[in-house]
């Protein structure tokens, strides 16, 4: 099921503990299309290894600066838990650098984990010394 972008901002925001109703996180709310955008060029390449080998359509194009939060998020659904991971570690970067180091750490594990989990394709290797 296609998950806009707002949602998750919201769950990144569950992930520090905080309510997307409170006053108080404007901040987080202007940084956050950004952050999920910056994933998402991040996760780009694993994304298009992970929809060519469930013979998805290639990723579409989306900006790599800004991401509107009322916009579908542009990466397969397998990506979305792990983007809200990176936008909550990038969103208390400055002021909880402990937390932030726990979450990326976290969002690297998923990101580990779930290439890993991505099958192999035989592909031909280019002979560069002929």
């Amino acid at each position: 099921m296609p998950m806009i972008n707002q949602t998750i901002y919201e769950n990144a925001l569950r992930l520090l503990g905080l309510s997307s109703d409170a006053e108080g996180n404007e901040d987080y709310e202007d940084r956050a299309p950004y952050l999920i955008a910056s994933f998402c060029s991040e996760a780009e390449k694993t994304d298009g290894l992970l929809r060519r080998s469930l013979g998805l359509e290639p990723t579409p194009v989306f900006g790599h600066v800004w991401l509107a939060l009322d916009e579908l998020f542009p990466l397969s659904e397998q990506l979305a838990p792990i983007a809200c991971l990176y936008v909550a570690a990038m969103l208390v970067l400055d002021e909880d650098s402990e937390l932030s180091d726990t979450l990326y750490d976290r969002f690297c594990d998923a990101m580990l984990t779930l290439r890993g989990s991505i099958a192999a394709s035989v592909e031909a290797i280019r002979d560069i010394y002929s």
